[in-house]
């Protein structure tokens, strides 16, 4: 089927105002994916943790890892919806995978909640309800921190559809007793809200692009298969007792069914969601004909086949089955709807669970969070209450903005784990390092 087209206004350039040229060799999607390629964000996230802390290297995903195969599945399920429907543009959606975590602060979820609870009680006190997020981050990052190569506009110069794609909240916070939900996540700051109103052209519900939705669900599986993937290889999520294969079942399978889905009941009814016990139970049963295994793994080749096998079974599941439903005049940006099999969102999401509670959740990795929320949220209060910390380009930027707290912010986010770990023991008087030292 031959490819729908892109307006003029969806190949606009943020800040340039000028449609992106197509010179012949990259089209204009293709130069978003080639600018969040070459920046200092995107090559930062090889330091920044998926779950573990990113300087525990060899068998775990770091946030650069997790995006590049996030990429990798958006566009391919793109093409495949291209060579259906004629749209999306698979470039497109490729560029908003890989932007769409370049905002996260270092060591994943731990840093983010430690960032947003410093800054809520830093801002509340001044009856300021906007704080830190790392999907607005995001769409920060894009659109005002991030440096190309035009002098005199800020950020990558991303076309509307690409920083579109890669907003996944729409809004901005708000309060808790107008909407818990946009208050817990959201994907725009209130500094940002130019950029974003340029991005929406006039939008003013919730609703998201196609292309956005792609990107959400190649980020759900990724995750999914490839976090559960790395703790059943460390032996941490007990796969052989949870899915054992055919006839291998047991009391210890019993005892861990039981365990992780009391864990994920009790999880639900305290964030005040209904739960369907016998319907977790069942798509248990149904994620285990494709992730069943004998054993604990071993580390031998064939162990490493078995696994790869099954992630792949796994991702094909959730991704062949997908088709979209089209409302407009073309299956792009908002005249498309992503539609995922019955059954298969609710599954994935059960997937997710069990590397929280066998991971994240876990006591050992408890004790190294706090750690991690400590020197996140350390470090923001002292380069809040002396500016003069800042580095020459958050001092720049402070000067446009006379934000100190969001400055902080923005110096905190932008750390790799390694960098935040030496920062923090400087400032501390831990260790003083050197006068060469790059933070």
């Amino acid at each position: 089927m031959r490819p729908a087209e892109y307006s003029d206004e969806d190949l606009e350039q943020h800040a340039r105002r000028l449609r992106a040229a197509d010179d012949g060799q990259r089209s204009a999607f293709e130069h978003d994916v080639d600018r969040i390629l070459y920046s200092t964000q995107w090559r930062a996230l090889a330091g920044k943790s998926q779950v573990v802390a990113s300087a525990e290297l060899g068998a775990y995903h770091t946030r650069l890892t997790h995006s590049m195969k996030v990429a990798q599945l958006g566009r391919r399920m793109a093409e495949r919806l291209e060579r259906r429907y004629g749209g999306p543009n698979p470039a497109l959606v490729e560029a908003a995978c890989m932007a769409h975590d370049i905002g996260h602060p270092p060591f994943g979820h731990a840093g983010e909640t430690a960032l947003r609870a410093t800054m809520d009680e830093l801002r509340f006190s001044g009856g300021v309800l906007d704080s830190f997020e790392g999907n607005a981050q995001t769409l920060r990052v894009l659109t005002f921190l991030a440096a190309h190569k035009y002098p005199g506009h800020r950020g990558l110069h991303l076309t509307r559809a690409c920083l579109d794609a890669s907003v996944k909240y729409p809004w901005e916070r708000a309060p808790r007793d107008q909407g818990p939900a946009r208050h817990r996540k959201w994907g725009v700051y209130v500094a940002d809200r130019e950029a974003f109103a340029w991005i929406r052209e006039g939008r003013e519900d919730f609703a998201v692009p196609v292309e956005e939705q792609i990107m959400d669900w190649a980020d759900d599986v990724t995750y999914a298969c490839h976090d559960v993937e790395d703790f059943y290889r460390t032996g941490l999520i007990p796969l052989a007792a949870l899915f054992p294969a055919d006839g291998d079942g047991g009391a210890e399978t019993e005892r861990e069914t039981r365990r992780f889905v009391d864990y994920v009941e009790a999880k639900r009814r305290a964030e005040g969601s209904d739960f369907d016990r016998a319907g977790a139970l069942a798509l248990l049963a149904d994620i285990g004909k494709r992730l069943a295994v004998h054993a604990p793994y071993g580390g031998a080749h064939e162990d490493a086949v078995a696994v790869n096998r099954r992630t792949a079974d796994l991702i094909a599941y959730f991704t062949r089955g997908i088709g979209l439903e089209v409302t407009g005049r073309a299956p792009i940006r908002y005249g498309a709807r992503l539609v995922v099999p019955d059954g298969h969102r609710a599954a994935c999401e059960l997937l997710k669970e069990l590397v929280w509670c066998y991971v994240i959740d876990r006591p050992a990795l408890a004790t190294q969070q706090h750690g991690k929320r400590r020197i996140v949220s350390e470090l923001l209060r002292w380069t809040h209450e002396s500016p003069q910390l800042l580095p020459h380009e958050r001092a720049e930027e402070l000067a446009l903005h006379a934000d100190p707290l969001r400055a902080a912010a923005d110096h905190v986010a932008s750390l790799t784990e390694g960098q935040a770990v030496a920062l923090h023991r400087k400032l501390s008087g831990t260790s003083l390092g050197s006068v060469s030292d790059n933070v």
